[in-house]
């Protein structure tokens, strides 16, 4: 999904959450957790970060009861600068697969509906079993949405090395238009996607 059509389906949820959390899935070092936090402090009066690869001593919030009133008074005492406003605070819990229990809890937090979580994971539907209170998830069906990121793709890139939208809007007239590509733009292009097809659509290799 490009970035700048993620940031606006992030806030479309906002808008219509209807009772349930966000999860966004994807291949690791594509911009996930980047655009989340920047839609969580450009949208929000509090944004509170839970990254269990970062900080693993957050999954003690998840393991005893799923109550959200139980979980959000753990995360209040773990994270010390959070800050639960009702209704203008985004909840990221960023790495979900490192623990099973965070996704079970997706369910009884969107029930509570007093703040907004988004989740995010890399090996999502790989199991990783670290220890004996690890346990296969229950997924929050009817209380999860989820939506699939991917790698930079060949427009994106256009962006990334300097090209606005009306120089790719012309470039697509043609296509359009069922019109050749002048020569010097096609030699151009070819070039620019020989490159993209051989360095991938990672953000930060881009």
């Amino acid at each position: 999904m490009l970035r700048r059509k993620m940031l606006d389906t992030l806030r479309e949820w906002r808008a219509k959450k209807n009772n349930e959390c966000l999860l966004v899935k994807g291949a690791r070092q594509i911009g996930k957790s980047f655009i989340i936090e920047q839609f969580g402090k450009e949208d929000f009066a509090s944004y509170i970060l839970v990254d269990f690869v970062k900080r693993p001593e957050l999954k003690a919030a998840f393991r005893g009861s799923l109550e959200p009133s139980a979980i959000y008074a753990q995360l209040s005492l773990l994270i010390p600068d959070a800050r639960f406003i009702e209704g203008d605070t985004l909840l990221f819990i960023d790495e979900i697969q490192e623990c099973p229990q965070a996704r079970s809890a997706l369910k009884y937090l969107a029930i509570d509906g007093r703040f907004d979580v988004v989740a995010s994971g890399s090996l999502l539907g790989i199991q990783y079993l670290r220890d004996e209170r690890d346990t296969v998830p229950s997924i929050p069906v009817g209380y999860e949405r989820t939506i699939e990121m991917h790698g930079l793709d060949f427009e994106e890139f256009l962006w990334a090395r300097g090209y606005g939208e009306e120089a790719i809007a012309s470039l697509r007239g043609y296509l359009n238009a069922l019109e050749p590509v002048p020569w010097a733009v096609h030699e151009n292009m070819m070039h620019l996607l020989r490159e993209y097809l051989a360095i991938g659509g990672m953000p930060a290799v881009v």
